[in-house]
């Protein structure tokens, strides 16, 4: 189940009071898309037919301007954000028409027809959500070939009336693979900043989370056998 499914069925328990403990409840559509720019177009154009997930990550992407699918002939589409051509292939125009619909039926999008034929593509809040789903249940860190020998630390002070976010962001941590080190104290020995940073903007506790680059951690020899490094 999704944080936001989970939260949202807590929160509705309680007659709608509270819907800031729903993680996504304050999201702005603009202020999601800026959590999705960083995310480069794919190194090699796919040749497969564009899923949901696709489609909503990319739309995402391209919120308030919208992702548009055109139609060069009557059997075959191709798919454009920001002017980049996404797939190397044309694929099925009724397969595209097809899951944009029942994308649409889901509330996932909503669509604007052109006179030229093609369909400009934009995400609702709802797709926003299910694409920051998306994007968080792949969130992972990259381990260099090196170590750096420095630690990095995340400290955070998320009240209790917050405890579902906090307890979500918790859970993030966890997925990242930081140590806890104490009950709000987390460390890992690999960069996670834009991870950190993409996290506390999206459940909207930017000023309650801190990031610490150190050099030294007393006593680190547990974190090293954790992370299964050497000093």
């Amino acid at each position: 189940m999704s944080d936001a499914r989970k939260v949202s069925k807590k929160v509705g328990k309680r007659s709608g009071k509270n819907r800031g403990g729903h993680p996504f409840a304050n999201i702005q559509l603009n202020k999601a898309k800026q959590l999705f720019e960083n995310s480069s177009p794919p190194q090699h154009k796919s040749y497969k037919f564009p899923s949901v997930k696709d489609i909503l990550c990319y739309a995402a992407k391209a919120a308030g301007e919208g992702m548009l699918f055109v139609f060069e002939a009557e059997e075959r589409g191709r798919a454009f954000i920001h002017g980049y051509d996404l797939y190397e292939k044309d694929v099925s125009s009724w397969r595209i028409k097809q899951r944009i619909a029942q994308m649409e039926k889901q509330r996932y999008i909503t669509t604007k027809k052109q006179s030229d034929g093609s369909i400009t593509v934009y995400i609702t809040k709802h797709g926003m959500e299910r694409a920051l789903t998306f994007k968080l249940d792949s969130l992972s860190l990259r381990k260099p070939t090196h170590w750096d020998k420095k630690w990095r630390i995340v400290i955070f002070d998320i009240p209790e009336e917050s405890k579902q976010i906090r307890d979500i962001f918790r859970k993030r941590l966890r997925q990242l693979n930081l140590y806890q080190l104490q009950k709000s104290v987390y460390v890992s020995p690999y960069q996670c900043f834009d991870e950190i940073e993409f996290l506390r903007e999206l459940y909207g506790v930017p000023m309650r989370v801190r990031y610490i680059l150190a050099e030294r951690i007393e006593d680190d020899r547990m974190l090293l056998q954790y992370f299964g490094l050497s000093d």
